[in-house]
């Protein structure tokens, strides 16, 4: 797993993504680097400290700023998960879907806006401890200080206008107000943020022949980024326009015969495992109680198949979303993707309806396209 669960915060379970181990390891260097000339006083240990303590703020404003768009999002009823802590927060934060255009403006605005808020009051707080300070004060304001700028910086650069910055689902929520059309709002997005990372690589060539060599190759490497992700973008639109209009029920497996908790997978497993061969529901008498898929069993050495039974392996019903028939497509294929299994049981009012999953979801794709290509 590249991110590793690390707490349980205002109902979300909070992971941190491995990059972590590099930023906090070149942050705390670079501080300690640093620590000597702005404050000359600090002994060596003394340094590491305020290293450390520089990289520690920084790690947690870049939590607040995760907060802040988990937050704004369960309270627009828009579907939550765990909050990833990637490097420099909304660049790389995994996109909540949101129901109207105005919840996704909102949502997106709501970590920059807590990087800023963090960035005024910390740097307040430094300014105020220079000012009236002596000694451990002015060495605490110090740390408050760069901590103040890298929030100021994380703020900002999240509100450009490309994919995935948060400034780019700003644009996507105005467009899709104005045009009615998500996914034409993801295009518009997408077309911006190409020609930012077009300006940005561009800009960084300029540098680089400039003769200021380390500043060229990180501003041309962030346009390239932004360059690939704005692809990334215009095929996730492209898929949103395919899934337009197509719900759960119109896709989901039904009559899918269960397999009991306490049954060895020695005794379905290779059937589990054949060719397009989704997964099954496991039941214990009468009732569903979880789900095992094909990747769950790949998991496990054959040579324990005759001691693992498929109530060791299932992903519990109740640690899993709810999907109605009239749910769409598009956000079953979220729930799938956030919680990494084949597929993920139906209920309606009188209970287990079917399975929705991802074959079904492909199948009904190519439909679609093959529907309009016939078309055309």
């Amino acid at each position: 797993m590249s991110a590793l669960p690390v707490a349980r915060l205002l109902g979300f379970e909070v992971r941190v993504h491995v990059s972590w181990a590099i930023v906090l390891a070149v942050i705390t260097v670079t501080v300690v680097g640093q620590a000597a000339s702005v404050v000359p006083d600090a002994t060596a240990p003394q340094r590491w400290l305020i290293g450390f303590a520089v990289a520690g703020g920084f790690l947690l404003s870049t939590l607040a700023h995760e907060l802040g768009h988990a937050l704004v999002a369960r309270r627009a009823g828009v579907p939550g998960g765990p909050v990833i802590v990637y490097f420099f927060g909304g660049a790389a934060t995994p996109m909540r879907e949101a129901a109207r255009p105005r919840d996704e403006v909102v949502i997106a605005l709501a970590g920059p806006a807590v990087s800023l808020a963090l960035a005024a009051g910390l740097l307040g707080l430094a300014v105020l401890a220079r000012w009236l300070g002596s000694g451990a004060i002015v060495i605490v304001g110090e740390v408050v200080l760069v901590v103040g700028v890298l929030d100021l910086v994380l703020g900002a650069v999240n509100l450009l206008p490309a994919f995935p910055l948060d400034g780019g689902r700003v644009v996507r929520g105005l467009a899709w107000a104005r045009t009615g059309d998500s996914a034409e709002g993801l295009r518009v997005a997408a077309r911006i943020g190409r020609w930012l990372g077009i300006m940005a690589a561009a800009a960084g060539i300029a540098l680089i022949l400039g003769m200021s060599t380390v500043d060229g190759l990180m501003a041309a490497m962030f346009g390239w980024f932004l360059v690939l992700s704005a692809r990334s973008v215009e095929r996730v639109a492209v898929l949103e326009d395919l899934l337009e209009g197509i719900n759960v029920e119109d896709v989901m497996d039904r009559g899918v015969g269960g397999v009991p908790a306490g049954l060895t997978l020695d005794t379905f497993a290779d059937q589990l495992l054949a060719a397009d061969r989704g997964p099954v529901p496991v039941v214990r008498g009468s009732d569903i109680v979880g789900i095992l898929g094909p990747r769950q069993v790949k998991r496990v050495r054959r040579a324990r198949w005759t001691e693992t039974r498929a109530g060791d392996l299932m992903a519990s019903v109740d640690a899993l979303p709810t999907i109605a028939p009239e749910t769409t497509v598009r956000t079953a294929l979220e729930h799938l993707q956030r919680s990494g299994l084949d597929g993920l049981p139906v209920t309606d009012a009188e209970g287990y309806a079917g399975l929705v999953t991802r074959r079904g979801v492909a199948e009904a794709m190519r439909d679609r396209l093959g529907a309009r290509a016939a078309d055309s």
